[in-house]
């Protein structure tokens, strides 16, 4: 079913935020292979999300980077190969692994904090701060208008 002319705004909002993120996705495996990180963008991902969150459980990751479990767990298991990260029993939950970085994992995400400050900066770019914040407010109502 196509949305009638009504909706041709709203579609061109979500046209604007898929190429974003496939241009964010292009960018970002051009510098990993550029400084031949030996990554791939989904592994950074990751690496990203217990960076910021320190421990984290699977399923938290999963909801995190909008995957499912599964396709989570080679992901880990790559991961921890490379000894980037390991995984501990939840002390709650026996059944949950807690997956956390590794120092050599910490060591990995801080060199690659300069192809991440280069990305932050492009994206700035000619942008106001309260611009920027508005088109978070905006999508986080979107997604809180979907999930409602």
């Amino acid at each position: 079913m196509i949305p009638s002319k009504e909706f041709e705004h709203i579609r061109n909002a979500l046209d604007a935020i898929t190429s974003l993120r496939s241009a964010m996705r292009q960018f970002i495996s051009k510098k990993i292979k550029e400084g031949n990180y030996d990554i791939t963008y989904e592994m950074l991902q990751l690496l990203l999300v217990l960076w910021r969150g320190q421990e984290v459980n699977q399923q938290e990751i999963a909801n995190l980077l909008i995957k499912n479990k599964a396709s989570i767990t080679p992901l880990i298991d790559n991961l921890s190969k490379r000894k980037l990260v390991v995984r501990r029993e939840d002390p709650s939950d026996r059944r949950n692994k807690i997956i956390a970085l590794t120092k050599a994992g910490r060591e990995y995400v801080e060199a690659f904090n300069p192809v991440l400050d280069d990305f932050f900066r492009l994206i700035e770019k000619d942008i106001s701060k309260s611009e920027l914040e508005r088109v978070g407010d905006l999508l986080m109502k979107m997604r809180r208008n979907l999930l409602a």
